[in-house]
């Protein structure tokens, strides 16, 4: 079946929720814009709601036909922001995975194939870029650098139970039979042992062996317990967060330690899992780039970048002009790894260099407050 330039596949196979149990649209969409919102306007929620009304809802049959008339959904403007500055998208990288299931069909199928978790905020770091929504550690630091717009809301985040409620995994057991991939994250998805109770369903069900796990995970914790359950399904995925080596990364992923992070990495590298390293590209590591692909050159993996985007005082575009020239310069011997080269026609592109000051503030508290770099 033909589709347009601005089609994704993903709202025909693909089911996501963020930290706080919401359903939305992908983890790619616009904070804010991406929920799937019932008749009533608020979103569904995976612990509470039937799967099916959310899979058939308005908003989801909406962006469908959005994506066949060929228009750029507001919420989607992410992807296509980095596709107009020759960056492969994850919109792209979606549908080189999935698109055949769609283009066998002579009608779009829309069977639910791959569900992304977000298993609370539990986490044991409180990375620079991150916020209290995505990590409970960020609870208590939130009010160095930002004002909470509801109280009530320091409480919630401190403590999110909604993994704990037994409808959350029976909610989806409508799907189970259709499910090629299951995407765990967090929060730090290693220490949500909730997830255990998907697993066992998967298992009495014998459907295990049918489904692929996929993590993204901060390296710093590898139950026994739960790698014994991976065994039982059909293949394990790793996607382990790694934005800078040493130095760097105990100051951007504070408080890990590189000794142990490398030490699990090495874990990793020798299991049955499939292994790809996933950077956060931003103001604090931009520089050292280099020194992170030829770390990872040793083993023969290719760190996949990621441009951030929130916070937008860490974005690269913030780097100021001369600052600019001097990253090009450092990542010019790199451009033949993936993505390289669009991330720097990216951060040249705008100029977003007003929001400079911003940076050297919010880093200056957390400084102030953590470790400095130097």
């Amino acid at each position: 079946m033909k589709h347009s330039n601005s089609f994704c596949i993903l709202p025909w196979m693909h089911l996501a929720t963020n930290a706080s149990g919401n359903y939305r649209v992908c983890c790619n969409s616009t904070p804010g814009k991406n929920f799937i919102l019932k008749p009533d306007g608020n979103p569904y929620k995976i612990y509470k709601d039937n799967i099916n009304d959310v899979w058939y809802s308005d908003t989801y049959q909406n962006i469908r036909k959005q994506f066949l008339n060929n228009e750029r959904p507001e919420m989607c403007e992410r992807c296509f922001r980095e596709e107009d500055s020759g960056i492969k998208s994850a919109r792209k990288g979606w549908n080189e995975s999935w698109m055949f299931e769609y283009e066998k069909s002579t009608t779009p199928n829309i069977e639910v194939k791959y569900i992304d978790i977000r298993l609370g905020n539990l986490c044991n770091l409180k990375c620079r870029m991150c916020n209290p929504y995505a990590s409970n550690q960020w609870v208590k630091d939130w009010e160095l650098i930002e004002q909470w717009k509801d109280p009530s809301e320091k409480i919630r985040l401190a403590k999110m139970d909604w993994p704990n409620n037994p409808a959350t995994w029976s909610n989806l057991e409508p799907i189970l039979n259709t499910i090629e991939m299951i995407y765990l994250t967090g929060g730090e998805p290693t220490l949500a042992i909730e997830q255990y109770k998907l697993f066992d369903i998967c298992i009495e069900r014998n459907i295990a062996k049918n489904i692929t796990l996929k993590y993204n995970s901060n390296l710093t914790n590898i139950p026994p317990k739960m790698t014994e359950y991976w065994k039982h399904f059909k293949e394990i995925k790793m996607n382990a967060s790694i934005d800078g080596i040493e130095k760097i990364n105990d100051y951007i992923r504070y408080p890990s330690n590189w000794k142990n992070i490398e030490r699990q990495l090495k874990t990793f590298i020798n299991m049955d899992v499939k292994l790809q390293i996933h950077t956060t590209v931003q103001m604090h590591n931009i520089m050292h780039l280099p020194e992170l692909f030829d770390y990872f050159d040793q083993y023969e993996l290719e760190p996949y970048l990621n441009i951030l985007n929130h916070p937008d005082y860490l974005n690269v575009r913030v780097l100021p002009s001369d600052q600019k020239e001097k990253a090009k310069e450092l990542l010019q011997p790199y451009k033949h790894k993936e993505k390289v080269e669009g991330l720097i026609t990216y951060m040249m592109d705008e100029d977003w260099s007003h929001l400079y000051d911003k940076f050297l503030e919010k880093t200056k508290i957390l400084d102030d407050n953590r470790t400095k770099l130097y």
